[in-house]
């Protein structure tokens, strides 16, 4: 009988460390891992993509999709900043991909360019 006691408080030990395991590591911070910029710039760009995608199949409100995209951008220019990247002419003012002559949005973060 005491074996299964001691068998459920091993259990137990290694439920509890699989759940608290993230609040310990600090990873539950959202963008505060510690990630260095270029982590953050590539984070922000996949982020603004997921959302492109979420908005156009109409998973995120026409509100929610400005402010979570005001948001990614800013977290990817300031990345960029922090890496010291320069936009060059004819490219995405947020994630610094090749644009096509006269494009509205960018193709590759969906930002707008004009």
């Amino acid at each position: 009988m005491a074996a299964v006691y001691v068998f459920g408080g091993i259990m137990a030990i290694l439920i509890a460390a699989v759940i608290f395991a993230p609040l310990l590591e600090g990873r539950w911070r959202e963008g505060m891992d510690g990630a260095s910029a270029a982590g953050r710039k590539e984070a922000a760009l996949a982020a603004l993509r997921e959302l492109e995608f979420e908005y156009q199949t109409d998973k995120v409100s026409e509100e929610d999709y400005a402010t979570l995209r005001n948001r990614y951008a800013r977290e990817a220019l300031a990345a960029r900043d922090e890496l010291g990247e320069t936009v060059q002419q004819g490219s995405c003012p947020a994630c610094g991909a090749a644009t096509k002559e006269g494009a509205g949005f960018c193709s590759s973060c969906g930002g707008a360019l004009a």
